[in-house]
């Protein structure tokens, strides 16, 4: 594979005609006035004189051009930030629901084989792990992705909990398993945002 590394030569080589062509662009002019006689230098002047408002014009326009260049690069950097922050939540949103699917499938697993349902801890002092305790879970567990992945609104939420807690099961459940919950999930936003959601809709409906 050929390598596309610069040679020192071929840099020096540049600097060197940078070097030469800027020497000429300085002393050209140089030469060429101190070749004039004094009526041609004024003649010269004014003529510079007269070109001047329009270098004045053209350096302005570059200097427009130089902002507007950077008031542009600035606003694509934003863009890229903001694009770079979204891609960073949506990854974290899909390795949540990575684990979040992960869970599900051992809760499926617990439900069909009793003796890994067995594993698990018992959700409160005095009672055992039943398959419908990890089914409750899962239904519980899907409200709180529905909502987080905003498949659902917050009043939709609400409402589907406060319909959910109308079965002695779900009702039965939370209240073995709400303490146990929130050891677990402590000091996650997420989690005591749908506990304090569930608690609600646990006090506000009437136990059947």
């Amino acid at each position: 594979m050929r390598s596309t590394r610069t040679s020192p030569f071929k840099v020096g080589l540049a600097i060197a005609v940078g070097l030469v062509a800027v020497v000429l662009i300085v002393c050209a002019p140089i030469v060429f006035l101190l070749g004039l006689k004094g009526s041609e230098l004024e003649r010269w002047a004014d003529i510079g004189q007269a070109v001047t408002p329009v270098g004045i014009f053209f350096s302005g326009i570059a200097f427009l051009g130089i902002a507007a260049a950077l008031l542009m690069q600035g606003h694509e950097l934003r863009n890229q930030r903001e694009e770079l922050a979204i891609a960073r939540q949506e990854q974290a949103r899909s390795s949540e629901l990575a684990l979040r699917q992960l869970h599900t499938d051992l809760i499926k697993m617990a439900i069909e084989d009793s003796e890994l349902r067995s594993v698990w801890p018992a959700p409160a002092s005095g009672h055992e792990t039943t398959r419908k305790d990890h089914y409750c879970n899962l239904i519980l567990n899907l409200q709180k992705v529905a909502y987080e992945t905003r498949t659902i609104e917050l009043q939709e939420l609400r409402d589907a909990l406060r319909f959910l807690m109308t079965s002695p099961d779900l009702r039965a459940f939370w209240g073995r398993t709400r303490s146990a919950r929130v050891s677990v999930t402590e000091s996650d936003d997420a989690e005591d945002t749908f506990t304090s959601e569930v608690d609600a809709a646990y006090a506000d409906t009437i136990a059947p």
